[in-house]
């Protein structure tokens, strides 16, 4: 878990900026878009916010700009999803659900990635996480994937972060900063407090992203990454791997440089 301090900071950094409303925001919502994503490590989040702050509007609801969403992510037993994505499956799907904690508003997402390398994101409104998929969810799931037995998902795994959204002042972008990652299942739990996710989206790929160039000349480059795969990559040791290998490194490395 981060410490106090740190956060503290983080939340300064962010009152710094110029703010943008929910309302505001959904010009920019980007359901379907292209996504780059970067890690790297909190020690250089600060640095990184100041960086940008010029050119961006963070989000901010009820006062609130750094705020806390928690997720369940569903799968089949054999990990169909999991597998998919390790075998670079294009046409694949992510299933969860997502509350922001804060407001307690709560959706159920489907994310699917085409041929194309564009993620599409689709959702409907729901009062609270179930334990299970409700019907509505498979209502969703049989029209986006017709093969698929929506009765074989079952909860796979809970994780929980701390969010921070950037609006770009002047291009239809988005990005998204997220930090205090924990995951757990019915087995194990863990939490990776010195890693950073970054993902900036963009309805095409502008390379003109101020945080995506600022990103570069810190050396910090764009990796594939996703959470519910990183989740279960560290919880489940049954799961192949070949495939993520260099990445389960390289973000190891992280977490154990700022933990020693």
């Amino acid at each position: 878990m981060l410490t106090e301090e740190f956060v503290s900071k983080v939340r300064t950094a962010l009152n710094e900026m110029q703010s943008i409303s929910l309302s505001e925001m959904d010009s920019v919502e980007l359901m379907n878009r292209f996504d780059t994503k970067y890690i790297f490590s909190a020690e250089r989040l600060l640095e990184i916010l100041t960086l940008v702050k010029n050119d961006y509007r963070v989000l901010e609801v009820k006062g609130v700009r750094l705020s806390r969403y928690n997720n369940l992510y569903f799968d089949t037993s054999d990990y169909k999803f999991f597998n998919e994505h390790h075998n670079k499956k294009a046409n694949r799907l992510k299933v969860r659900y997502r509350k922001y904690a804060d407001s307690g508003v709560t959706f159920f997402e489907v994310k699917k990635k085409n041929n194309k390398d564009k993620t599409e994101k689709y959702r409907i409104s729901c009062s609270e996480i179930p334990d299970n998929l409700d019907e509505a969810a498979k209502e969703v799931l049989k029209g986006l994937s017709a093969g698929l037995d929506v009765n074989l998902l079952i909860p796979i795994q809970r994780n929980d972060f701390y969010r921070m959204t950037l609006v770009n002042t002047r291009t239809y972008e988005r990005a998204t900063i997220d930090i205090d990652l924990s995951f757990r299942n019915n087995e194990n739990k863990i939490s990776l407090p010195n890693l950073v996710v970054a993902e900036v989206k963009q309805d095409v790929h502008s390379g003109i992203s101020p945080i995506s160039r600022k990103l570069k000349e810190e050396k910090i480059y764009p990796t594939s990454v996703s959470k519910y795969i990183l989740g279960e990559l560290l919880l489940n040791d049954s799961l192949k791997r070949n495939n993520f290998k260099t990445k389960l490194h390289n973000i190891k490395k992280i977490e154990h440089a700022l933990s020693a």
